[in-house]
Protein backbone atom coordinates (compact mmCIF):
# COMPACT_ATOMS: atom_id res chain seq x y z
CA UNK A 1 0.00 0.00 0.00
CA UNK A 2 1.20 3.15 -0.92
CA UNK A 3 1.49 6.54 1.54
CA UNK A 4 0.13 8.97 -0.76
CA UNK A 5 -3.29 8.45 -0.76
CA UNK A 6 -3.08 10.62 -4.35
CA UNK A 7 -0.82 7.74 -5.78
CA UNK A 8 -3.62 5.13 -4.90
CA UNK A 9 -6.23 7.26 -6.55
CA UNK A 10 -4.58 7.60 -9.49
CA UNK A 11 -4.37 3.83 -9.60
CA UNK A 12 -7.96 3.24 -9.15
CA UNK A 13 -8.82 5.78 -11.43
CA UNK A 14 -6.87 4.35 -14.29
CA UNK A 15 -8.39 0.81 -13.44
CA UNK A 16 -5.99 -0.83 -11.64
CA UNK A 17 -7.58 -3.28 -9.27
CA UNK A 18 -6.15 -3.56 -5.83
CA UNK A 19 -6.03 -6.17 -2.96
CA UNK A 20 -4.05 -5.96 -0.29
CA UNK A 21 -3.26 -9.88 1.84
CA UNK A 22 -4.24 -8.78 4.91
CA UNK A 23 -7.69 -6.75 4.02
CA UNK A 24 -8.94 -9.23 0.92
CA UNK A 25 -12.48 -7.84 1.49
CA UNK A 26 -12.15 -4.02 1.26
CA UNK A 27 -13.27 -2.00 -1.09
CA UNK A 28 -11.84 1.32 -2.94
CA UNK A 29 -13.23 3.29 -0.43
CA UNK A 30 -11.81 1.53 2.69
CA UNK A 31 -8.15 1.48 0.44
CA UNK A 32 -8.28 5.21 -0.17
CA UNK A 33 -9.23 5.87 3.27
CA UNK A 34 -5.97 3.62 4.64
CA UNK A 35 -4.04 5.12 2.03
CA UNK A 36 -5.45 8.80 3.76
CA UNK A 37 -4.34 7.61 7.16
CA UNK A 38 -0.81 6.80 6.48
CA UNK A 39 -0.51 9.83 4.53
CA UNK A 40 -1.11 11.56 7.80
CA UNK A 41 0.71 9.21 9.77
CA UNK A 42 3.96 9.84 7.41
CA UNK A 43 3.40 13.72 7.87
CA UNK A 44 3.21 13.29 11.51
CA UNK A 45 6.64 11.41 11.67
CA UNK A 46 8.29 13.81 9.73
CA UNK A 47 6.86 16.33 12.01
CA UNK A 48 8.16 14.65 15.09
CA UNK A 49 11.52 13.52 13.59
CA UNK A 50 12.19 17.41 12.41
CA UNK A 51 11.10 18.37 16.49
CA UNK A 52 13.58 16.61 17.47
CA UNK A 53 16.58 16.91 15.30
CA UNK A 54 16.29 20.44 16.29
CA UNK A 55 15.53 19.77 20.04
CA UNK A 56 18.52 18.09 19.74
CA UNK A 57 20.53 20.67 17.91
CA UNK A 58 19.54 22.61 20.25
CA UNK A 59 21.18 20.95 23.22
CA UNK A 60 24.10 20.75 21.38
CA UNK A 61 24.27 17.24 19.57
CA UNK A 62 26.26 16.12 16.39
CA UNK A 63 23.91 15.46 13.99
CA UNK A 64 24.82 13.77 10.93
CA UNK A 65 27.05 10.08 10.01
CA UNK A 66 30.42 11.91 10.18
CA UNK A 67 31.96 11.38 13.35
CA UNK A 68 35.05 12.10 12.68
CA UNK A 69 36.35 8.59 12.36
CA UNK A 70 39.11 8.64 10.31
CA UNK A 71 41.47 4.82 10.13
CA UNK A 72 45.00 5.03 10.48
CA UNK A 73 45.23 3.45 7.64
CA UNK A 74 42.83 2.55 4.46
CA UNK A 75 42.45 -1.05 3.72
CA UNK A 76 45.32 -3.02 1.86
CA UNK A 77 44.34 -5.65 -0.90
CA UNK A 78 47.51 -6.63 -1.57
CA UNK A 79 48.00 -7.45 2.44
CA UNK A 80 44.80 -8.93 2.69
CA UNK A 81 45.54 -11.09 -0.57
CA UNK A 82 48.88 -12.58 1.31
CA UNK A 83 47.23 -13.36 4.20
CA UNK A 84 44.71 -15.86 2.12
CA UNK A 85 47.37 -16.67 0.66
CA UNK A 86 49.74 -17.88 3.66
CA UNK A 87 46.57 -19.26 5.02
CA UNK A 88 45.76 -21.52 2.30
CA UNK A 89 49.43 -22.66 1.93
CA UNK A 90 49.18 -23.49 5.66
CA UNK A 91 46.13 -25.27 5.18
CA UNK A 92 47.35 -27.32 2.22
CA UNK A 93 50.74 -28.04 4.51
CA UNK A 94 48.34 -29.36 7.19
CA UNK A 95 45.72 -31.22 4.70
CA UNK A 96 49.45 -33.05 3.75
CA UNK A 97 50.03 -34.19 7.00
CA UNK A 98 46.66 -35.70 7.35
CA UNK A 99 46.36 -37.66 4.07
CA UNK A 100 50.19 -38.82 4.83
CA UNK A 101 48.96 -39.99 8.71
CA UNK A 102 45.73 -41.61 6.22
CA UNK A 103 47.96 -43.51 3.95
CA UNK A 104 50.26 -44.22 6.53
CA UNK A 105 47.17 -45.67 8.80
CA UNK A 106 47.18 -48.10 4.84
CA UNK A 107 43.77 -45.48 3.35
CA UNK A 108 44.85 -45.72 -0.72
CA UNK A 109 42.78 -44.11 -3.20
CA UNK A 110 41.04 -40.58 -3.96
CA UNK A 111 38.03 -42.33 -2.94
CA UNK A 112 38.80 -43.98 0.33
CA UNK A 113 40.84 -40.52 0.90
CA UNK A 114 37.34 -38.78 0.46
CA UNK A 115 35.03 -41.53 2.68
CA UNK A 116 38.06 -40.67 5.38
CA UNK A 117 38.54 -37.34 5.44
CA UNK A 118 34.98 -36.65 5.70
CA UNK A 119 34.76 -38.80 8.16
CA UNK A 120 37.61 -37.39 10.62
CA UNK A 121 35.52 -34.15 9.99
CA UNK A 122 38.56 -32.44 8.44
CA UNK A 123 37.31 -28.85 6.97
CA UNK A 124 37.13 -29.04 3.17
CA UNK A 125 37.60 -25.81 1.33
CA UNK A 126 35.17 -22.95 1.52
CA UNK A 127 32.19 -22.88 -0.39
CA UNK A 128 32.14 -26.39 -1.02
CA UNK A 129 30.95 -27.73 1.65
CA UNK A 130 32.74 -31.92 1.88
CA UNK A 131 34.82 -33.27 0.63
CA UNK A 132 34.92 -34.94 -2.64
CA UNK A 133 37.65 -37.25 -5.07
CA UNK A 134 37.66 -34.70 -7.37
CA UNK A 135 38.79 -31.81 -4.88
CA UNK A 136 40.89 -34.75 -3.49
CA UNK A 137 42.51 -34.69 -6.54
CA UNK A 138 42.88 -31.36 -7.30
CA UNK A 139 44.20 -30.21 -3.56
CA UNK A 140 47.17 -33.40 -3.70
CA UNK A 141 48.03 -31.97 -7.68
CA UNK A 142 48.39 -28.34 -6.59
CA UNK A 143 51.96 -28.19 -5.72
CA UNK A 144 52.19 -26.58 -2.05
CA UNK A 145 54.43 -22.74 -2.33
Amino acid sequence: MTRQAHTLSQLLEDGVSIRAADMPGDDELMLRIYATMAQEERELISERTCAALAAAKARGAVLGGDRGYRPAVGPDSGAAALARREAAIQAAHWLVLEVEHLRALGVAGQAALTRALNERGVPAPPDTGTWTHTIVAWVMARPIA
